[in-house]
């Protein structure tokens, strides 16, 4: 029986991959690397912004300093956010329609304060009872820590939870707990391996109340 629903963020939420690529590009800009959005969708979509520095790094030849990159990336991310993010079409209705019914939580790889700006941008933030974060873990997606580590808060067991991801690496990480897992595909996300999601749909209007009493 579920009793709690674990929402991705980035791609799931807000498709926000595009907006994160337009931040992480002029930032590393700054530090004359020109990222390409292979390098993005390759080293960045939904790993966190650490993978794509130091991987930036590596490929380019070029020493990036992560703190100074981080802080310039949250900035230029907020701005751009403020002036171009929607939310994905039917996802607030969903969060709306199931929040009184099940718990739910927010289990994303990206930095806590933009995690927190996001959910506070929509006004979400009184309907997900835990909030994590690549700030809270060891080994941000798709490592299964963040889900592991909703489970411990939520204190429920995996059988109890589904996930919303967009992402393989977000796929990965809740298949790592050994917690289904719907995959809804954004469009930095489309051409990934999806072969081991339990359900995949092309938008959220078919997750309803009735679907996720029937698993």
């Amino acid at each position: 029986m579920i009793k709690s629903v674990l929402f991705d963020l980035d791609g799931i939420i807000v498709d926000s991959e595009p907006l994160h690529f337009e931040a992480h590009r002029k930032a590393l800009r700054q530090f004359g690397v020109d990222i390409t959005i292979q390098d993005y969708m390759e080293f960045g979509v939904a790993k966190g912004d650490a993978s794509l520095f130091e991987e930036a790094s590596k490929k380019y030849g070029v020493e990036i300093n992560r703190k100074k990159a981080s802080e310039l990336k949250k900035k230029l991310y907020k701005d751009i956010f403020c002036e171009k993010a929607v939310p994905r079409e039917g996802v607030l209705d969903l969060i709306g329609n199931l929040s009184d019914r099940y718990a739910l939580a927010i289990t994303s790889s990206g930095a806590g304060d933009i995690v927190d700006f996001v959910i506070g941008k929509f006004g979400l933030e009184n309907k997900f009872e835990a909030i994590i974060s690549g700030d809270d873990v060891k080994k941000v997606k798709p490592y299964p820590d963040i889900y592991k580590k909703a489970l411990n808060l939520l204190k429920l067991e995996n059988a109890n939870c589904i996930a919303i991801e967009d992402s393989e690496s977000g796929l990965l990480a809740a298949k790592g707990a050994d917690i289904k897992c719907i995959v809804v595909p954004c469009e930095f996300t489309r051409g990934q391996n999806f072969s081991t999601a339990d359900y995949i749909f092309e938008g959220f209007r078919e997750i309803t109340d009735e679907f996720i009493d029937s698993l």
